[in-house]
């Protein structure tokens, strides 16, 4: 690998800090910041601090519609990137045309839609829209490499578009290992509990998501509501995450469990909360991958989710948890919850997930994502030469 600096854009439709792709896509680029390179990004909107060694690019792509606000972005990323000068390698997190390197941190949208969507929805404008930008990317015969974490997404991609395989890169997952290594006080994990209202003789099951509709929450609701009155006696669902509430609150008093269920809002320390939880309970409609299942692992969180989440086969490889398989049946889920409520099952999966997380690699992402930007960075330079 070349000591020489490049020129690096990075590219994201919005970026708010706790989305999991941008928390990936702000480390590579501090990665790549750190080997000595120049590195830019842009984006349609960023939520939170800046970094100091990365200059950031916020761009007016306000649209009706996220194809069309997509479509904004690319033109005017084409214009800032003629304006400032030549990129050694533009990255993007969202699939734009004229990438030279790709991270799919999100499932194939053309498949998402055949197994969900009935026929007609191949003829809207929103389907015809992603369906061109995802072929922007993926199409047979482009030059843009492609990172993926969920492994099982490459065969997709090759189904719809014939992409070719060696294009792909994939990688483990990219887990931040340090945020994991001071576990919290038995004091502090009390103090939580406390603070959130969970008896002693309560269990506290925990879901963690930025979009509430796509992590399922009405799903985890439901099953809440499907427990028989001495297990939902003795549980309570704590959900964090920045999203609105109103519809799952409204929900929550239709099927009588207001009282069952506590919103935090957005929190930064959720570390505390998966050694304070007895379950995490993550039941999304579509999930590329789920690093908050690996998360869970590493704090001993015994996990409940469905089949849908790209990492789900680490649940079910550590013997963690248990995978409501898909299709998804809500009945199905509900068994699983109140079968896991019970202490001896939990008990089961304890120390599986630390065991498994000390054995494999799940850490490198970061490292391996910028050596193959930085390689392409190299490749551009020298066909430029």
């Amino acid at each position: 690998m070349s000591d020489t600096q490049f020129k690096l854009a990075f590219v994201v439709s919005l970026f708010f800090e706790y989305g999991g792709m941008q928390r990936s896509l702000l480390r590579i680029a501090q990665a790549c910041a750190q080997r000595g390179h120049d590195v830019h990004i842009f984006t349609g909107g960023w939520q939170g601090s800046r970094p100091a060694n990365i200059t950031v690019h916020e761009m007016d792509t306000r649209a009706m519609t996220n194809v069309r606000s997509n479509d904004i972005l690319a033109r005017k990323l084409a214009t800032a990137i003629a304006e400032d000068g030549h990129y050694d390698c533009v990255v993007g997190f969202t699939k734009l045309p004229g990438l030279d390197v790709y991270y799919a941190g999100d499932p194939c949208y053309a498949e998402r839609v055949a197994s969900s969507r009935p026929w007609w929805y191949r003829f809207t404008p929103r389907y015809l829209g992603f369906r061109r930008q995802e072929a922007a990317v993926f199409a047979k015969g482009l030059k843009t490499e492609l990172m993926l974490i969920a492994h099982n997404e490459k065969q997709q991609f090759m189904k719809y578009y014939d992409t070719e395989p060696e294009r792909f890169h994939l990688l483990p997952p990219g887990i931040n290992r340090a945020r994991f290594e001071q576990s919290p006080s038995d004091e502090d994990i009390a103090k939580l509990r406390a603070e959130l209202g969970i008896a002693k003789n309560e269990k506290m099951l925990l879901l963690v998501g930025a979009r509430f509709q796509t992590k399922g929450l009405d799903r985890a609701l439901d099953a809440v509501a499907s427990l028989s009155p001495e297990q939902a006696a003795n549980i309570k669902l704590v959900i964090v995450g920045g999203d609105k509430q109103a519809p799952y609150q409204k929900q929550a008093e239709r099927l009588n469990i207001t009282d069952r269920i506590v919103f935090t809002g957005a929190r930064e320390d959720l570390v505390r909360f998966y050694h304070a939880a007895d379950l995490l309970v993550h039941p999304p409609y579509t999930e590329n991958t789920g690093t908050i299942l690996i998360e869970a692992m590493l704090c001993d969180l015994p996990i409940l989710a469905t089949g849908v989440c790209g990492f789900a086969f680490h649940v079910v490889d550590s013997q963690a948890g248990k995978i409501c398989p898909e299709p998804f049946e809500q009945s199905t889920f509900n068994s699983l919850l109140s079968d896991m409520l019970n202490d001896a099952v939990l008990d089961t999966f304890k120390g599986k997930g630390p065991a498994y997380c000390d054995k494999t690699d799940l850490y490198s992402l970061i490292e391996r994502a910028a050596d193959v930007i930085i390689a392409r960075a190299e490749k551009n330079r020298q066909a430029m030469a």
